[in-house]
């Protein structure tokens, strides 16, 4: 493909031309690091040219500023457009094709839950005449007959979700259900990505410091919805519990088919009857417009049920057979870092989880008191450099909901994690100044409701705490990070994963008890 031909396909139109625009197009990218020889470069920052060049790019698109500098002229053809950010995905999707026009593609937004929800749609589509389905979302990138591919965001950016999406159709993919950020969405990662059936989650608290306000990250989240127009071909899904369900359904045509779903509203499309809920899975009767389905789910707590309604809705929006539906999220036994148990033969229970907002920590605890353990131990930090208005409230919620609380630290990046932990000490009406005051005679009094409160600023540190405080009958959760395997301290991204470390804290106290030694007394010394 020449540089004229996808400049004509992608419909952007140069405010300015130098050089031969019959330049061949062998790649396309927006990272100068990546650049091949013959790829065009896209950039807003001057800075990257020189290195794009250097790699072997032939062409490059840049603003009208840019392209008479010495950088911009020394390709072999440069292209100034109007607004060089809304140009990648135009660019992107013409240069491979337009893949997503050949895929069905079901798009999950929400605060919470969208994980789990592209897992559990994948496997309905798979297990509907077992199409092949691909899967972008927080736990990686996933093309059927490949390796999943690690990466840090959520929603892949414009060039490599067209990549991707090429690579499923080359290999026979039909299918591919992915999640939706808001960041995503806000940064057009998905304005050329032709989007069949839009699923809502929930909408709480998150993202403020990229969105500074919440109005700007529910709008943010909507422009997935607004891409629903088509009667004949798109459908919306939306849970209609929540308090901003009416936005979302409002947003796109008309009379673009709807199904909703929910545990409270009764009059959801897709609610269920009753429910049976404990550490061994979930087992729920759920009203359709089809008549009731009997599931069968190794998925645990009450919030994976709305994880599972949402599947169940999407099944029913395209049309999946029920059989089909039952079976498919009947094949889901875990996501990983998502409410996960880990079993090293204790007498207690230990739960790993990604829940790193207000509402996704309360519905975990939530989810943990209704198995009705003994008691509840919840270790959690608050990342730095993120929302700072969060952290009194998650505090706020796990010392109202949790026996035991243990602050701690996850990804402080450039912020002192003491300064994190003050800020959330400050639900409870703490400083870190009053907390170290309380230690001093190794002795920490209970909070006015009459449940503890410790810090460990090391998070390995309050991890093996919290799993040699456990007793018989009682839940740890340790909360925030689920999936992710590092830990970010300033510069620095050092492997660190909760579940091995609960592991290795499982086995130690095990050895520890066995050789009568009480380990739970340890985190109050």
């Amino acid at each position: 493909m020449t540089l004229a031909e996808l400049l004509a396909e992608s419909r952007v139109v140069p405010l300015s031309v130098h050089g031969d625009l019959q330049l061949p197009v062998a790649g396309i990218q927006n990272h100068p690091r990546e650049v091949r020889a013959g790829d065009l470069f896209i950039t807003t920052e001057a800075g990257g040219l020189a290195e794009a060049r250097k790699r072997g790019a032939a062409a490059a698109v840049v603003s009208e500023r840019e392209i008479s500098t010495d950088e911009a002229l020394g390709f072999d053809a440069a292209v100034a457009v109007e607004d060089v950010p809304s140009a990648i995905p135009p660019l992107a999707a013409a240069f491979y094709g337009h893949p997503s026009r050949s895929l069905a593609v079901v798009a999950v937004t929400g605060t919470n839950g969208k994980t789990t929800t592209t897992h559990l749609v994948r496997a309905v589509y798979e297990a509907t005449t077992g199409t092949r389905t691909g899967m972008l979302g927080t736990l990686g990138f996933y093309v059927p007959g490949q390796s999943r591919l690690e990466s840090d965001l959520t929603t892949p950016e414009a060039i490599t979700t067209q990549w991707l999406m090429a690579q499923m159709v080359r290999n026979g993919t039909k299918a591919v259900v992915m999640e939706a950020s808001s960041e995503g969405l806000a940064e057009r990662r998905l304005d050329e990505v032709d989007i069949d059936v839009a699923v809502f989650t929930n909408l709480t608290r998150d993202h403020l410091d990229f969105h500074l306000t919440e109005e700007d990250y529910r709008r943010s989240k909507g422009k997935l919805f607004a891409k629903m127009v088509d009667p004949g071909r798109h459908r919306k899904v939306v849970n209609v519990d929540d308090p901003s369900a009416a936005y979302f359904v409002a947003q796109g045509g008309p009379d673009v088919p709807l199904v909703t779903y929910a545990v409270e509203d009764e009059e959801a499309d897709v609610r269920p009857l009753e429910f049976e809920l404990s550490l061994f899975g979930t087992r729920v009767a759920v009203r359709t417009p089809r008549g009731v389905l009997e599931i069968s789910s190794g998925l645990l707590g009450r919030h994976n049920i709305y994880n599972i309604l949402a599947a169940i809705a999407v099944g029913i929006a395209v049309g999946a057979p029920s059989e089909d539906i039952v079976r498919g999220i009947k094949e889901v036994r875990m996501v990983p870092g998502r409410f996960e148990l880990i079993d090293e033969k204790q007498s207690f229970s230990v739960v790993v989880d990604y829940a790193h907002t207000p509402d996704a920590l309360s519905k975990v605890l939530d989810a943990a008191r209704e198995l009705g353990p003994r008691r509840v131990i919840t270790v959690f930090g608050c990342g730095g450099d993120r929302d700072r208005g969060k952290r009194p409230m998650m505090t706020r919620i796990a010392t109202e909901k949790s026996d035991v609380v243990i602050l701690t630290s996850d990804n402080p990046r450039n912020e002192d994690p003491l300064d994190i932990l003050n800020d959330m000490l400050a639900g409870i009406g703490w400083t870190m100044q009053d907390y170290l005051k309380h230690g001093e005679s190794d002795y920490h009094p209970p909070l006015p409701n009459g449940h503890r409160l410790f810090v460990h600023e090391k998070r390995r540190v309050a991890l093996r705490a919290a799993v040699a405080m456990g007793e018989e009958g009682d839940i740890v959760i340790v909360a925030g990070k689920g999936h992710e395997k590092y830990q970010i301290e300033g510069d620095k991204k050092e492997y660190f994963d909760d579940r091995e470390e609960c592991r290795k804290a499982l086995h130690d106290v095990n050895e520890l008890r066995q050789a009568g030694i009480d380990t739970s007394k340890f985190p109050f010394q």
